[in-house]
């Protein structure tokens, strides 16, 4: 009878490890984590942007993008400053999305601004759920998603994927 309980205890044990296992930073930092490993990288970073969604950096990392979704199809992108931490409202009506999936032709989206200031806004949204869906799949083979944004007069365009560090 112990011999059948062996292999849910070895699970459990695996179980356990694996999540102790990742990330490492303490719960004062806020989310924070130091990679260190060079000196290009030497400066905190978010792994989620201040709205808990994905990062992406543009550029050699002059800004980072974050972007949101949820279920109902509303897909938000954020422009946020180097550090990723606070938002920079640009001069753009839109951004723009392109999306090729396999051998078909590209379907673009353009994300209006919302709530623009002085013509200015950082937050640009859409409600599209067959976006959304795709952003889900941002790590699938034969997905390729760009966007195209306009910042301070510099064109920005750049592949859609989740900002990632060695840890």
């Amino acid at each position: 009878m112990k011999m059948k309980s062996a292999p849910l205890i070895v699970g459990f044990v695996a179980l356990l490890a694996f999540c102790l296992a990742g990330c490492t930073k303490s719960a004062n930092d806020g989310g924070m984590a130091k990679t260190g490993e060079n000196e290009a990288h030497d400066h905190d970073h978010a792994h989620h942007g201040p709205h808990h969604g994905h990062l992406m950096e543009l550029g050699e990392e002059e800004y980072h993008v974050e972007w949101t979704h949820d279920e109902s199809g509303k897909v938000t992108f954020y422009i946020l400053d180097s550090e990723a931490k606070k938002e920079v409202p640009i001069a753009a009506d839109k951004i723009v999305i392109d999306v090729k999936i396999g051998d078909n032709e590209p379907q673009t989206y353009d994300l209006p601004a919302v709530n623009p200031t002085d013509g200015k806004s950082a937050t640009f949204e859409i409600k599209d759920k067959q976006l959304e869906s795709v952003l889900e799949q941002t790590k699938s083979p034969g997905i390729v998603l760009t966007l195209h944004a306009n910042i301070n007069g510099k064109q920005f365009d750049a592949p859609i994927k989740e900002h990632e560090h060695g840890h």
